[in-house]
């Protein structure tokens, strides 16, 4: 019995003095990394030059030890966790999601209806898309709900022209 009471005693301080290496592991890793957001301007053998979201250019050091998901190359859009010396943890791509291109877009799909002064057209992903429409917005044509069509809008969704997208039935 003493045996087995040794034996817990003794299982239980290992145990504690691990979760507590792995605790401090945890915290000496985690304050000293970034993410860095961008386009990768140049592979130079180790270094990635990526222009950040800023505008700023970063060199990342890149070595076996990052874990790159994917194959990179110039233009493409990445994500890395680095550490504050610019070493690369990690190097991602980015959700198509995450990427937002502000400006000027064509929204193509079903006029679902007419509110007003907004028309809410579905757009070929199945996204509902409110667009508004007011003396300025070119319309090629009369508009009612069901009709397939193609509008230029703004990035706040202001429509600037609308057309249809195959003649509307007679």
């Amino acid at each position: 019995m003493k045996t087995l009471s040794g034996l817990f005693v003794c299982a239980m301080a290992l145990s504690g003095g691990v979760a507590s290496l792995s605790y401090a592991a945890d915290d000496m890793a985690a304050p000293g990394t970034q993410t860095v957001k961008g386009d990768v301007l140049k592979i130079d053998g180790e270094f990635y030059v990526v222009k950040d979201m800023t505008g700023k250019e970063v060199r990342l050091h890149v070595d076996k030890t990052t874990k790159l998901e994917g194959t990179f190359k110039a233009g493409d859009k990445v994500e890395a966790q680095v550490t504050e010396k610019g070493h690369a943890l990690s190097i991602t791509k980015p959700l198509v999601a995450d990427v937002q291109i502000p400006g000027p877009h064509t929204v193509k799909g079903d006029l679902l209806k007419i509110d007003g002064e907004f028309y809410v057209v579905k757009d070929m992903t199945g996204k509902e898309v409110r667009l508004h429409v007011d003396k300025t917005t070119k319309l090629e044509g009369t508009f009612k709900a069901g009709d397939k069509v193609e509008a230029q809008a703004t990035a706040k969704n202001h429509a600037s022209s609308i057309t249809h997208v195959s003649p509307p039935k007679m």
